[in-house]
C-alpha cells in the first residue's frame, strides 16, 4: 500500500488541566502516556512509520514528561526513509543474478555519502540514502552490457517499485562515483577503468531476451575512457519538501 505521507507529523497538544488531586509530575505523566498511546496506535495501524523523532516544546530527543503543562506540545515527525531503504534493498537483492550469490551480496546502503553499517531502522529523517552494488561489473549488468540470468535495469525497476510504495519520497536512479573504502571484491574505491570502455552491441526485450544487434566495439564516450573512475548505477532516496 502506497504511503500517503513521508514525514507525517502527529501533534499532541497538552491540555491545561488543573486538578487539585493531581501534582504536576502526575499531570505530565498522563499527558506523556496519552501522546505515546496515540503515536503507537497509528504505527500499529500502519498509518505511520516506526521510525520517528520526538520533539517536546521544540526540543528534539526530549522525553514527553518534560512538556510544559501550560500550552506545551509533543510532536512526532515520522520518516519513511528507513522503511523505503529496507524495501528497495530487498527488491534489488531479489532481482539480482543468483548463480554464485556474489552479486546479490554486493548491494550496500550509503547514508549521506558514507557506507551505512548500522541497522536500517536507525536511518533518520532528512538524510540521503543510496543503494548501490559495488561489484565492478554492476554497471554492465544494470545497463544490459552483460548477458545474465535476469533482465537488465534492476535499479530502474527498484525505483519504480519503491516509488509506488512510498509515493511521497523522491526516488531517483543516478550514476555515482564511490570514492572511499573497498568494493565487493576487496579492491580499492574508486575503481579506475584500465582500458577504453566497450559497447557490447547487446539488446534486451522481455519477449526475446538478450540479442546481439552489432559486434562489440570500443566506445568513444569520454566517461568510459581509460583512467576514468567507474560510475555505479544507484538508487537515491530523499524526502521531498512537501512530504
Amino acid at each position: 500500500m502506497a504511503r500517503q505521507r513521508m514525514a507525517e507529523v502527529l501533534y499532541g497538544q497538552v491540555a491545561t488541566i488543573r486538578a487539585n488531586t493531581l501534582s504536576s509530575p502526575e499531570l505530565r505523566s498522563l499527558a506523556a502516556n496519552s501522546c505515546r498511546a496515540m503515536r503507537d496506535s497509528i504505527i500499529q495501524d500502519g498509518r505511520a512509520s516506526s521510525v520517528y523523532l520526538t520533539s517536546v516544546d521544540g526540543r528534539f530527543r526530549e522525553r514527553e514528561e518534560t512538556v510544559r503543562l501550560n500550552g506545551g506540545m509533543v510532536r512526532y515527525v515520522f520518516s519513511y526513509l528507513a522503511q523505503a531503504a529496507a524495501y528497495a534493498l530487498s527488491y534489488c537483492k531479489d532481482r539480482s543474478p543468483a548463480r554464485s550469490g556474489a552479486f546479490r551480496k554486493a548491494w550496500v546502503v550509503r547514508v549521506n555519502d558514507k557506507l551505512w553499517t548500522r541497522p536500517l531502522a536507525a536511518i533518520q529523517p532528512g538524510q540521503k540514502v543510496e543503494i548501490v552494488n559495488t561489484m565492478p561489473y554492476a554497471r554492465k549488468i544494470d545497463t544490459g552490457g552483460q548477458i545474465t540470468s535476469v533482465p537488465p535495469g534492476i535499479v530502474e525497476a527498484a525505483r519504480q517499485a519503491t516509488l509506488r510504495q512510498f509515493s511521497t519520497l523522491s526516488v531517483q536512479r543516478k550514476f555515482i562515483v564511490l570514492t572511499e573504502g573497498q568494493d565487493a571484491r576487496g579492491g580499492a574505491l574508486p575503481y579506475v577503468l584500465k582500458a577504453q570502455g566497450i559497447d557490447s552491441g547487446l539488446s534486451f526485450s522481455k519477449k526475446t531476451g538478450f540479442e546481439r544487434l552489432r559486434p562489440r566495439s570500443v566506445t568513444r564516450r569520454k566517461d568510459r575512457a581509460a583512467g576514468q573512475a567507474l560510475t555505479y548505477p544507484a538508487l537515491v532516496l530523499t524526502e521531498t519538501d512537501d512530504g
